[in-house]
């Protein structure tokens, strides 16, 4: 096994929060290295499928607004370096009773951070969309400037930046062992001991296996990412069709109007279920009934004009926390190791702040963007 040279940081994992970490380092005129376990945007874990939301009106509370904000100047700054369209603009629907929690979270949000925004009262919400199932009691938070971010061409853009400004990127290579101490890090491959000031620890559902003596109580879930079609297509391109989140009783979920010819790409919200899974490898089976059950229950009570059969799915998975919120930050257990996980199905619009939010703490040990609620030391520590 051989011995690189020493690089200021070493980012493991390349999905999104890995992928932005790098550009942004190398960007910065750090030396870095990249090693990720599989290809170049691939399928294996939580960062594709064509499209993800991008959303400013966060009901996940007030403490992620900094983290949009920084994220939408660099999304567009991403966009602006490698002269590609990633962001797309359809605006953004939040939907559900008005004293609900969605509506309620939302509003206040977008009221906080100054956001542009629009309560449609049930009767404009109908007339405006009537691609969804009215239901008397909703109200709908619109969002002129929501849209959808290609996730596959995010990635690649921002490695393909990365490499550009002179990071060394490694793909299909495992990291075998992470040694980290207060003078930094040792990185273990099959054929190349990699050292670094800093590394920071990317790896989606993966997390737990690299850096088990951190501890965090991070539970990977399967989810479903799947399409549905019907007569009228066109009534759901993004011009006529907002991303969405919808939250009425039992009508709950998600969706992103049809980008690329597929269809509608919809979820089922939190309250459905969904299986835990042991470990990320468990999660290579095909879609089944069980998968597709909730989806096509929310998709039939939730547009009555698209088929409730999904026309092609895929599966996903999410790392997530106990309280939902994401782990941004260095633990006091390795003050060398920055740690950027449990994003909870609610991550990568956030990707291309938390990338550069890791730079700074890798570079400075300190960042400007509030990170108390995120904390990898907020959990209790389990003994042995």
């Amino acid at each position: 096994m051989t011995t690189s040279k020493q690089y200021d940081i070493a980012v493991i994992g390349l999905g999104a929060m890995g992928a932005m970490a790098a550009w942004r380092a190398a960007t910065r005129g750090a030396s870095v290295i990249g090693i990720e376990q599989y290809g170049l945007a691939h399928d294996r874990g939580s960062s594709h499928g064509g499209s993800r939301i991008f959303r400013e009106t966060l009901f996940e509370g007030a403490d992620y607004i900094p983290m949009v904000r920084r994220a939408r100047a660099l999304w567009h700054d991403l966009e602006a370096a490698s002269a590609t369209t990633l962001l797309h603009r359809s605006g953004g629907l939040c939907v559900g009773p008005r004293e609900g929690g969605l509506i309620v979270d939302a509003l206040r949000c977008a009221e906080l951070a100054g956001i542009e925004h629009h309560l449609l009262e049930p009767d404009e919400l109908a007339a405006r969309y009537p691609q969804h199932a009215s239901i008397d009691a909703d109200v709908a938070v619109y969002e002129p400037g929501a849209g959808v971010l290609d996730p596959e061409g995010s990635i690649t853009a921002a490695l393909r930046l990365a490499g550009a400004a002179g990071a060394r990127l490694r793909f299909d290579t495992r990291v075998t062992a992470v040694h980290h101490d207060d003078r930094g890090v040792r990185i273990d491959t099959a054929d190349e001991s990699v050292r670094a000031r800093r590394a920071i620890v990317a790896t989606g559902a993966w997390f737990t296996d690299l850096v088990p003596e951190i501890a965090l109580p991070l539970r990977v879930q399967r989810s479903l990412l799947s399409w549905f079609t019907g007569p009228d297509r066109d009534a759901y391109r993004p011009d006529r069709f907002p991303v969405f989140v919808r939250e009425s009783g039992p009508v709950d979920g998600w969706g992103i109007p049809d980008v690329d010819g597929r269809g509608v790409k919809m979820g089922a919200g939190p309250a459905a279920i969904k299986p835990w899974l042991e470990h990320p490898r468990d999660n290579d089976y095909p879609v089944d009934e069980r998968d597709l059950g909730p989806v096509e229950d929310f998709c039939r009570a939730a547009f009555p004009h698209l088929s409730p059969k999904a026309v092609s799915a895929r599966p996903c998975m999410n790392s997530k926390t106990p309280d939902g919120d994401f782990v941004i930050g260095i633990p006091a257990a390795a003050p060398t190791l920055v740690l950027a996980g449990g994003f909870s199905g609610h991550g990568f619009k956030h990707a291309a702040g938390v990338g550069d939010i890791t730079v700074d703490l890798a570079l400075d040990g300190a960042t400007d963007t509030p990170l108390d609620r995120f904390s990898p030391d907020r959990f209790p520590r389990t003994k042995g």
